[in-house]
């Protein structure tokens, strides 16, 4: 691995960044002659989008099993013709021609 000082770094960062593109060779980044950081290639990842970006995102593998237990939250049949059948608690005029 090519090593670079810090100052050399700071001034030619495009020159060393195209060269790490193009060899897709790691450079180490020195002060005063020891290692400090390391500049590398991203890594062949395909991008990510919407919350599958966060690494702690899980998916429960029975994710699209029935939904028991929200039963409550629907109306049964016989609520929903009671509904549908109720009578509305407004007149409305109609125009006669």
């Amino acid at each position: 691995m090519k090593e670079v000082g810090l100052y050399q770094a700071k001034t030619q960062l495009s020159a060393l960044v195209a060269e790490v593109a193009a060899t897709g060779e790691g450079i180490a980044l020195t002060k005063h002659g020891e290692v400090v950081a390391e500049l590398h290639p991203p890594a062949n990842q395909a991008p990510k989008r919407g919350c599958l970006k966060s690494a702690k995102f899980r998916m429960a593998s029975d994710f699209d099993s029935d939904a028991l237990g929200f039963e409550d939250f629907w109306p049964t049949e016989a609520k929903a013709t009671l509904v549908a059948e109720s009578k509305p608690a407004y007149k409305t005029k109609r125009k006669r021609r």
